[in-house]
């Protein structure tokens, strides 16, 4: 427009969004030169947004470069790969084969635990119990060496174990430890726990996420970060957080305190780790409602005290077999009153030395080691996180399109299908760099080196169609395997 006479770009402060306004402002550029500013906030609170636009700075035209890198390379990968797959296999239309630079490697990692899960042997070995009291109380105590792998040393020690009437208290440790608080939400953090505690799944948490920041409850939930930075007005949310009634003792106590020193992990130049920004005022559903009440706990875990667990434990002697009995006792409980902790608390009597206890029963105990389990969506995105694979913003996305494409299924443990199963071993057959983290974890380091300014878009963009055309070479050469390996079926099953 004629009377324009500067920019502002206010998208979403994050990669994505950069390039989204600096290519919208490029498009009013080439009708007329004006200054292009950016405004920077991190929650949709007046407050931010107002301080944002007093405080415009420059667009990180480097950072939108590196989206723009992403975005290119994304696309030739996941053009070129899927049409090539879905020709060679015959699978048209609806029952293409969706072959990603991020998703296929991602997919790789359910399929190889699947394979682990298959080719586990289960091992057996025993456990020794016995049901002793002294005190007052009964209580369990376990041979003290853990678990006996040769069945005949096992029934021995229990044979000796169950002659016994009494046994003695040998020796007692007691000892006060520490619970270290929470670190701050980063995404990764917030989505695993997100799966874990509410069940949700890691897009489906996102998202919800993403409607609170819209409504101005909670900040930016797409951040690395998990150290807040010091110019967070922690009293203006502690005290927003009063006026929630199940939140308003642990706020009003934090008040009190005047000196706010919450716990920190990593810390990068991202936006601030997830917190709320407001209290609900108007009504939310159910699903937001927990997703905001799992912030605030996390939020208020963070700056309370850390808990202090007291732990005792008994060497009792059982006729010659020595036996351990452990107790474990939150005293204070400073953070796990307002966040949920996976502390297990177990109790035992205080017995002194030299106690003789009553032996009730001794029983011996087959088991058999367990496979590793599947991986939730919570635990899949902490393995993406340590290979490289994807980025905070994608990888809730490419879990989802696991599902869509009908490679995997089960909501709380994923699990491979046929078909996902079958795409990994071509693939592993015929063009193995496709999924292995390596080569997706080297583009993503190639692409901040982009938002760092330190290689050019275009350069990073060439790489990859190298790259690219050698995996492709590798496809075309043996495109006729490939399609044997998916059989006659032309994707009629899944």
């Amino acid at each position: 427009a004629p009377t324009v006479e500067e920019i502002v770009i206010a998208t979403d402060a994050d990669r994505e969004g950069e390039a989204i306004g600096v290519e919208a402002a490029e498009i009013v550029l080439r009708k007329k030169r004006v200054p292009v500013r950016r405004a920077y906030f991190s929650a949709l609170t007046k407050d931010d947004v107002l301080k944002a636009f007093r405080e415009l700075r420059d667009p990180d035209y480097n950072l939108a470069a590196s989206a723009h890198a992403r975005r290119e390379v994304d696309l030739l990968w996941g053009a070129a790969l899927t049409r090539a797959l879905s020709i060679f296999t015959g699978r048209r239309g609806k029952q293409f084969l969706s072959v990603g630079r991020v998703q296929s490697p991602t997919l790789a990692l359910v399929v190889e635990r699947e394979r682990e899960i298959e080719r586990f042997t289960p091992i057996p070995y025993w456990v020794i119990e016995a049901l002793l009291e002294g005190g007052g109380k009964e209580f369990k105590a376990v041979y003290a060496e853990g678990q006996v792998w040769q069945e005949p040393m096992a029934r021995m020690l229990y044979e000796t174990a169950k002659r016994a009437e009494t046994a003695e208290v040998v020796r007692t440790e007691a000892r006060t430890d520490k619970l270290p608080r929470p670190v701050p939400f980063d995404t990764t953090t917030f989505l695993r726990e997100a799966n874990h505690r509410l069940g949700l799944s890691a897009s489906e948490a996102l998202a919800i996420a993403e409607q609170l920041y819209m409504k101005g409850l909670i900040s930016y939930p797409r951040t690395d970060n998990q150290t807040y930075p010091p110019t967070l007005d922690f009293r203006k949310v502690l005290t927003a957080l009063s006026s929630v009634p199940e939140y308003r003792p642990f706020a009003e106590e934090l008040l009190a305190q005047g000196v706010f020193r919450p716990s920190s992990g990593r810390k990068t130049e991202d936006h601030p780790p997830i917190h709320p920004v407001d209290a609900p005022s108007g009504r939310l559903s159910e699903k937001e409602r927990k997703v905001y009440d799992l912030v605030a706990r996390r939020f208020l875990a963070t700056l309370s005290a850390p808990a202090v667990v007291e732990r005792r434990k008994l060497h009792i002697n059982v006729n010659g077999v020595p036996f351990t009995a452990e107790a474990k006792k939150v005293v204070q409980r400073g953070w796990t009153a307002v966040y949920p902790s996976d502390v297990k608390e177990t109790d035992v009597p205080a017995l002194a030395d030299g106690t003789r206890v009553a032996v009730r029963s001794v029983k011996l105990l087959q088991k058999k080691t367990k496979p590793p389990s599947r991986y939730s969506q919570g635990e899949l995105i902490k393995r993406m996180e340590a290979l490289g694979l994807g980025t905070k913003s994608t990888r809730a996305e490419i879990i989802a399109k696991l599902f869509a494409r009908r490679y995997v299924s089960g909501r709380k443990r994923m699990k491979p299908t046929d078909l996902g199963k079958r795409l990994v071993e071509a693939l592993e057959r015929y063009a193995p760099d496709i999924i292995t983290p390596e080569m997706t974890a080297r583009l993503e380091r190639e692409m901040d080196l982009v938002a760092k300014g330190e290689k050019r878009k275009d350069d990073v963009v060439s790489e990859s169609k190298d790259m690219l055309s050698k995996v492709l070479d590798e496809l075309f050469e043996n495109k006729g395997k490939i399609k044997e390996s998916f059989g006659e079926d032309n994707g009629a099953t899944a």
